[in-house]
């Protein structure tokens, strides 16, 4: 699967200009239609901002229209100088102030709509991949401004590391030469500028704050988040204990505490439908959209969650009691595979349980089987180097249905084990 994404300014003041690129050349204002005919992607992906609605915002639309206003400037560009259409227009959130409109807001925003875009475009696209094992994106930073090409190229790698777990990918950055008025150039090249294998990684951080907070002057709309957050069943050790055991590769706690990805997505969608019933449009001398919620650190998370989920249910993973070895050993191959320590630490584990000679049918205490001291505390330093193996926190037992060794967490220690995983992850109150 290939993709190509661009990002946007507005492309109503773009001059028609020469464009080279592996040979090919083309005369247009933009690159888009040249490098679709070299690259050839399966999907192409256009973000933009918001402020392209400046034009034609009016002071009585409701947030909704003004995003399609904006990604109506992106459209019909697109038809009336290409006969393309993307298949995807992400509108983000903007700041600034512009010729009829002033946006305010958190301008960090527009990374975490646009992680939240990008994550739901590509996690649905790869459902479809079935063998397919490799992605291809190509991103294109030629016409984008301020922040956006920053914000987008950040949120893209922070989504490809996930992928990368599961999946060969590739990311290509392209940027053309600079065009200058006064020069006139003949023509422009569009350059490589980044060609990279993107390797598996993922980070994650705790934090006490919310998935949205108010912002500035707004706090009487906490209240108003917690109400949400509860009926909507937001539980965030669950996501904390889920991304902790995925970053420190422990098989038993991921496949027992895995999320439902579709869950994890209506959590999102919810959450992100709350955001914008909080953006005022009101009337000054400009109209002023003001976004009076800001998304936080947590919200990341959730994303994260969701994109983990939905690569390990691909796989064919769910979640489980009562965990087969056989799965352990699947759940490395299929996606630590590419990461030596962590693939060999998993390994040793496994040789070591298969050559336990005293399984029974019942479960019992890995620390039984070795004839050692059950104790009440988890060794913090072995549940981390051993892949969450600590003896006093695993049980075994032989299914004599299936004849295979199957693996639980001892419930005495559940709860401190949760405490050591999300503990592990660093604070970060943003």
């Amino acid at each position: 699967m290939k993709v190509l994404i661009a990002v946007w300014g507005n492309p109503e003041g773009w001059k028609e200009i020469k464009y080279e690129y592996q040979g090919l050349t083309e005369r247009a204002k933009s690159t888009i239609n040249l490098i679709k005919q070299v690259e050839n992607p399966d999907k192409i992906v256009i973000i933009c901002v918001d402020t392209l609605a400046d034009t034609n915002i009016k002071s009585n639309q409701s947030y909704c229209e003004i995003k399609n206003e904006a990604e109506k400037v992106i459209s019909d560009f697109c038809t009336n100088h290409f006969s393309i259409q993307p298949d995807k227009v992400i509108v983000g959130y903007g700041v600034g102030e512009f010729k009829n409109t002033k946006f305010i807001g958190n301008a960090q925003d527009f990374y975490y709509e646009v992680l939240k875009e990008l994550s739901l475009l590509l996690g649905e696209a790869i459902r479809e991949l079935k063998e397919e094992r490799k992605i291809e994106v190509v991103f294109d930073i030629t016409h984008g401004i301020n922040y956006m090409p920053t914000l987008t190229y950040r949120a893209l790698r922070e989504i490809l590391q996930i992928l990368a777990y599961t999946y060969d990918v590739e990311l290509k950055v392209l940027n053309s030469d600079p065009f200058i008025g006064q020069v006139n150039p003949e023509k422009l090249n569009i350059n490589v500028i980044e060609y990279t294998k993107i390797l598996p990684y993922l980070a994650a951080y705790r934090s006490d704050k919310r998935p949205i907070e108010p912002r500035k002057d707004h706090k009487n709309y906490g209240q108003i988040i917690d109400n949400l957050l509860r009926q909507i069943n937001y539980a965030k050790p669950k996501i904390h204990i889920f991304l902790s055991a995925f970053i420190h590769a422990m098989p038993v706690f991921i496949i027992s505490y895995i999320m439902n990805s579709q869950n994890i997505k209506n959590l999102i969608n919810q959450i992100s439908q709350e955001f914008e019933k909080f953006i005022m449009i009101n009337k000054n001398q400009k109209i002023i959209v003001e976004r009076n919620l800001e998304y936080r650190i947590e919200f990341e998370n959730l994303i994260k969650t969701y994109l983990v989920s939905l690569i390990l249910e691909v796989k064919g993973f769910s979640s489980k009691t009562d965990i087969p070895l056989t799965d352990i050993q699947r759940l490395r191959n299929e996606v630590f595979n590419n990461l030596e320590v962590e693939s060999n630490r998993i390994d040793k584990e496994v040789v070591d349980i298969k050559q336990l000679q005293n399984i029974q049918q019942q479960y019992q205490v890995y620390a039984q089987l070795l004839n050692k001291q059950i104790q009440n505390q988890i060794d913090k330093r072995n549940f981390f180097a051993h892949a969450g193996f600590e003896h006093n926190v695993i049980e075994l037992r032989m299914n004599n249905s299936n004849n295979v060794i199957e693996l639980r967490i001892n419930q005495l220690l559940a709860q401190q084990a949760e405490n050591l995983l999300e503990n592990a992850l660093k604070k970060k109150n943003v």
